[in-house]
Order: C-alpha cells, then structure tokens, then sequence
C-alpha cells in the first residue's frame, strides 16, 4: 500500500493543531530531522569529571553526509534527490503510513531555534496540521485497476461449436441424465450439529437425496436419450404387472385399504350388514350371501379371511356386519383397528414372523386384541399427523379421541374390564339436529391439534337435508374453536400440507356444490375465496364430491366426483374455476351406473418436481393423469390396472419404504396387488 501521508510544502495551520503546538512542554521536543541523520551515541553526564570530557566524547562524523550540524543551503522539504531523508533505518510496519519521526536526546546545551537544522514554529505547525488522517485531500485516490473490486462486466464469450456435419462422428453425450442438486461438503465432526444432519439420523426420515428403490432403476436408458418427459414412463407404471390376484377375496364392495411394509388389510360390506337398531332387526332372516370376508389380511404373501364384526345368529350361523374402516397403529405397524356397523371399535395383532420359524408362524391369522362398544355406528379412524391420537367419528354425531397408547396396551385394559374412556368427545351439531358425522379431518404443523368436522343429515331425502354444521374444535382443551361460515350438507374436505389452508366441499340446494378455501392458522371461519363446482357434463343429473387431496407442496386441488370426473385446482386462482378436468369413460362394460370417481390421490416423479393425479372410475381403470401433457395425447390418463368391476378402492404404496406399488379392490369384493416385472414377469426386487 502507497503512502498516502506525505505532508505538502507548506499548509496553513488549523486552530486545532495550534493549539496543540503551544501545549507547555511542546516546544522542548526536537523537530523534524534533516536527511542523513543517525543518532548520536547518548553520553552519560554522571561519568563525566569535565566539560573537556564531554566534548571529548562525542562521536566522530566521519562524513560530510553524516555530520549533523553541517550547514544546509536547501529546505529539507525540497524535492531533490540528493536530500531526500534516509528511511533506511527505520522499521518496515506495514500499517505504518505516516513519515516516521526521531526525536534527538537532550544536550547539556540546548540548540538555537534559528540552526537551520530546526523547522520554524509556523512549519512545525503546519506540519502537523498535514498529519490530519480525518481530511480526505491527504489521501491518494484507489487504484482503477483493483482486481479485488472490479465489477466491470466481463466481455470474454464463449463461443458454440458448430454441429457436425452429416457423417461426421457426433460427441459422445452422458447416458443418463440426471438432476444435480448443490450439496456444500460438510465436516462430519460437525454434521450432527445442523439441522439436516441430525434428521439424517432419524429413523424413517426419507430426503430428497436418497437413491430411489431398485424397482425403479431397471429402465433402460439408450445412449443419448434423456430421461422420459412423460410422468407415466418416469414412475415405470408401463412395467406393472399382478402379482396377487383374488377374485371373491371379500364378501362385497371394498371400502377401505391400508398397506405398511409386509401387511395390506382391506374392509368390505356384507350382504345383510346393516346395524341392528330394535329386537326385530337382529331377529330377521340373514340372507344366503351374508358370508365372511368383511376383512381380508394380506400378510407375508399369504391370504386370510378373518371373521371380524360378526355374532352367533341361531344355532349354527353367524351375522357379518360391515366393516366401515380399518387403520394401523401409527407408533406400531403390527396393530390395526377396525369400525363396523356392530357400533364397535375392535384391535387386531399381526403375528409376529420368527425368522427361525416362519414356516410355522405365517400360517396363523391375525388375532383380536380387545374390543369396545360406542353409543352408535363407529364409522371413520383419523389419527393425528404425530400419532399420539386417534379419532373415531360415530352415526350419532359424535367423535371419541383417544390416546393411541392407551388402546393397544394391554395392561390398561382387557375385554373383563371396561375400556378407557376418551380424552375428549366432540359434537359436530347440536343434538336436536339428528345428523351424523361426515368428514372428519385432523389439522398439521402449528394446526396439529385442531380438529375439523363437518356434519350430514340422516335422510338424504328428508328435510333439511342440505343443512349442515362444519366447526373447528380444539384438542388439546375440549371445546370448539371456531364455527365455519358454511351452512350446506358436508361432502368433502382436505388440509394443505403445512396445516395453514383448509379446502370445504358442500352440497346444497339444486345440486350446487360451493368449494370454501379458509385460513385455519389465523383462526379465521370466514372463506378467503369461494367458487362453485363445474356442472355434471355426463348423464347424470347430481353429483357428490368424493374426495378432496392436496399436492405435496400444497397449491394444486384434485378433486374427485361421482360423475366419474377429477377436476384439478389451483387453490391461488380458486375462482378462475378448475385448471385440467380429467374424465374417465361414462359406463363400465355392463353398462350401469355406478360410484364415479370413488378416490383420488398425488404421485410424485421421480426428482420429485412432476406430478400427477390417480383416480380410480366406473371404467373399472385406474389410470394416471398428467397435468403438463394436453388432454388430447395419448398417453393422458393411461391404465394402471383394469378390473371387470368398478373400482371400489386402491391405495398407492411408497416404494420408499418397500410398500406395493398398486392394491387394488372393485365392486365385487375382489382384491389386486400389483408390482414392477421384469421382462420374464417376476417381480423387480
């Protein structure tokens, strides 16, 4: 760095640095040295008898250009080279910017201010009046050319190469494409205190960064091809194949399926299952088809039919009521509750399989934990996004929460005592209404605790049957939060991932079906935006919304409909009406009615940035759709699986976790696993 403190030849004085100067005792201090001084040798006084003996020892100046008090005709200040003072001894400092000055030990005799050696007072003071660092004329313009700080643009292009010419051999180009993700590299002694390292370590945490499953690294990619742009080819559904097939597995329509790794458990109706509600409904005939196969364990590649929500009825014959709904256990894979119109709850254990004796353990059935009686038809099984709770909606209107540890231990209780009474009972309508409890949703993230119900009218036909009550409850005090501003029989709902948005579905008069979009983190029962479902385009004349799902990263809508049609919306733009409207054919092969578009949900790509719509129709197809393909491509709404019944219900595995990629069950009571094959048609492990 350049010195930048070089005083001017002569500079007026400021009031300051004169100030400074006639400080008492400033004037005793020796001034500014003449070029080619050294310091004299300091000569002790106390060893000293004469004055013969001072002068006697004075250094000899063995040169003109070292004698200090040699007359000088030129200013010291004066730009000449030959009386530029003499740096060389001075000590190099690097943040010494200033001219370093020496002051010259005291004499026995005190020099003449007027020796031409001395500076002038008005030059003393104006030298130190160029010592001012605070005035920015002392200082030396930055350098233009600062390579530290040149933000000048750079002009340097490059330039393409030009394409080779035909015949001519063409770059070899990478054989996979892939997305590249900017990973900073991190010292793993200190990984696991961040964030995303100790997540890392958490079991069941799945990142983006992980390899996806075997069954889905078997595509092959040519060389020079890129990855396939179309959503069905990505995920490798052209290689789904059957690999469990069970015609009349169940005993009627399947209404429910639930998958964990190793386990699939799906509920059906019954012929004759209706709840008995007086001495003559359990005392009426049962009719031939009232068999078992209301539940259906698939459990380590074998079948069981279990005998669940059935009684003695005479002598020799049972009664199997509808099995409503069937959950896991979500803090233990290996347990699973079911509802059925016998007003129970029932718990289930799956055996446990023995690697020394597997043989002999997968043979047994699931078995029955405990079992609890409610005031009326239990129906849904909601947990919480954390699994603490569970809730169980009822046909009375009510909806029990319990503790999850507290139903499947079984210290607490046992079907000789009691069982545990809920944490809190809620009413989704005032009692004298008489309706039943419809969708009943848990909220997540800062809205875990909240709790959103919606209420229908016992008869569909009667009055007030487009009348309805949709609240916001509070878990963790009991009470109700907030009431919505809806007033319409409840269809259908659905909460955004983050917890923050919560989506309404109504029915109300002449078919109309208002869509609700409410900010539930701000407590707020007023709908933000508000809109009305497009009108049925096929034969028939009323419809239902089925169901309501959010997209992962919570701005698309799909929602599902009994005209067999899925209508994707833009939560954002919500009056702008829907983005895409996904159909599937209007009759299945027998050519009648039947339940539409029954359920819906979101698949992700695998670079998790496409995404996709399955639903399941009255064609007896479940098939994918695209929303970034026209709807004219052929490749739109492409089949995953075809039954010969309408489809009742499919669940979507994760393949992340070693889950079936398709189950699949129909009207018919029949139940379909599907998985990857290769191209000998066993399944890609």
């Amino acid at each position: 760095m350049d010195r930048v403190g070089e005083p001017p030849l002569k500079k007026r004085a400021t009031s300051s640095t004169i100030a400074i100067a006639n400080v008492p005792g400033r004037q005793k201090e020796k001034r500014k040295q003449p070029s080619g001084w050294k310091e004299p040798e300091i000569i002790d006084l106390s060893i000293c008898s004469s004055d013969d003996d001072i002068f006697a020892k004075k250094p000899r100046l063995g040169s003109e250009e070292n004698h200090l008090f040699t007359d000088r005709t030129t200013d010291i200040y004066a730009n000449d080279e030959n009386n530029q003072m003499d740096c060389s001894n001075d000590i190099d400092d690097p943040n010494d910017f200033l001219p370093r000055t020496r002051a010259l030990p005291s004499l026995s005799q005190p020099l003449s201010f007027k020796d031409p050696g001395y500076d002038s007072e008005e030059e003393y003071a104006n030298y130190m009046a160029s010592l001012n660092i605070s005035d920015e004329s002392k200082w030396n313009p930055v350098p233009l050319k600062n390579k530290a700080e040149d933000l000048s643009p750079n002009v340097e292009l490059e330039v393409e190469s030009a394409r080779p010419r035909p015949g001519e051999l063409r770059p070899l180009r990478p054989k996979y494409f892939a997305v590249h993700y900017p990973v900073t590299p991190l010292d793993p002694t200190y990984k696991e205190q961040f964030f995303w390292g100790k997540l890392n370590s958490v079991l069941g945490f799945r990142p983006r960064a992980l390899k996806p499953p075997a069954r889905l690294r078997f595509a092959r990619h040519l060389p020079g091809r890129t990855r396939p742009l179309k959503l069905f080819q990505d995920l490798a559904y052209d290689k789904l194949g059957a690999v469990q097939s069970y015609r009349q597995a169940a005993s009627g329509s399947i209404n429910k399926i639930v998958q964990v790794p190793g386990a699939i458990v799906a509920c059906a109706a019954a012929s004759g299952g209706h709840p008995d509600y007086s001495d003559e409904d359990r005392e009426a005939p049962l009719p031939s088809d009232n068999n078992a196969g209301t539940m259906v364990v698939l459990h380590q590649g074998r079948c069981h039919v279990v005998d669940a929500h059935c009684i003695d009825h005479g002598a020799s014959a049972k009664k199997y009521y509808t099995v409503n709904d069937v959950l896991f256990n979500p803090l233990n894979p290996e347990q699973f509750l079911s509802t059925g119109n016998d007003c129970q709850v029932q718990l289930w254990q799956l055996p446990k399989v023995d690697e020394m004796e597997m043989s002999e353990s997968i043979t047994s059935s699931p078995w029955m934990m405990n079992s609890m009686r409610l005031g009326d038809v239990a129906q849904d099984l909601v947990h919480s996004s954390d699994g603490a709770n569970i809730a169980v909606s009822c046909r009375d209107g009510t909806v029990s929460v319990f503790k999850t540890i507290n139903l499947f231990t079984s210290s607490t209780w046992s079907r000789s005592t009691p069982p545990p009474d809920p944490e809190t009972k809620l009413h989704v309508a005032p009692p004298d209404a008489d309706h039943a409890a419809g969708t009943v949703l848990w909220g997540h993230g800062p809205t875990e605790r909240f709790m959103y119900t919606s209420s229908e009218a016992h008869d569909p036909d009667g009055e007030g049957k487009d009348e309805g009550f949709h609240r916001a409850h509070d878990i963790s005090r009991g009470r109700v939060l907030f009431p919505f501003s809806a007033n319409e029989s409840g269809d259908a709902g659905a909460v955004s991932p983050d917890g923050s948005t919560y989506v309404l579905i109504t029915c109300g008069e002449n078919n109309q079906h208002p869509i609700r979009l409410y900010d539930v983190a701000r407590k707020s029962g007023h709908a933000v935006a508000e809109t009305m479902l497009e009108p049925s385009a096929s034969q028939v004349a009323t419809f239902e919304a089925t169901t309501a799902t959010f997209s992962s990263e919570g701005r698309l809508l799909a929602v599902a409909r009994s005209d067999n049609a899925v209508h994707m919306y833009d939560i954002r733009a919500l009056t702008k009406g829907p983005l895409a409207t996904f159909k599937h054919e209007e009759l299945d092969a027998v050519g009648s009615a039947g339940y539409g578009a029954i359920h819906a949900c979101w698949v992700e790509g695998r670079d998790r940035r496409r995404v996709g719509v399955v639903s399941g129709g009255n064609d007896g197809c479940v098939r994918v759709w695209d929303p970034l393909i026209a709807s004219s491509d052929k490749s739109q709404g492409k089949v995953l699986a075809r039954t010969e019944f309408d489809v009742a219900y499919f669940a979507m595995g994760d393949m992340w976790t070693g889950e079936k990629p398709l189950v699949l069950g129909h009207c018919g009571g029949g139940l379909y696993v599907y998985d990857h094959l290769d191209g000998d048609g066993l399944p890609i492990c």
